[in-house]
């Protein structure tokens, strides 16, 4: 399980990122999710939990169709210690 967090700026990403790299605490790599287009990257909590950090997910709109999609990524994502 996870709980997620959007953050303001790409960068904001990248510098949480950096440093969840140093702890070793990196679950999956950088990637854009296919349904909703938001960069993020999964990190490992004291806790047990992941936390998912995001940037530029796009926004539901009214008139919004559901879509099925047969991925989670567009790219990247890549669970770390799993091959």
């Amino acid at each position: 399980h996870h709980f997620m967090l959007e953050l303001n700026q790409l960068d904001d990403v990248g510098l949480a990122f950096d440093k969840f790299e140093i702890d070793g605490a990196v679950v999956a790599t950088l990637g854009r999710h296919t349904n909703d287009h938001m960069v993020s990257f999964y990190g490992a909590t004291p806790s047990g939990f992941s936390i998912e950090y995001g940037w530029g997910a796009r926004s539901v709109a009214p008139g919004w169709s559901v879509v099925r999609y047969d991925s989670i990524s567009i790219w990247g994502h890549k669970f770390v210690g799993l091959n």
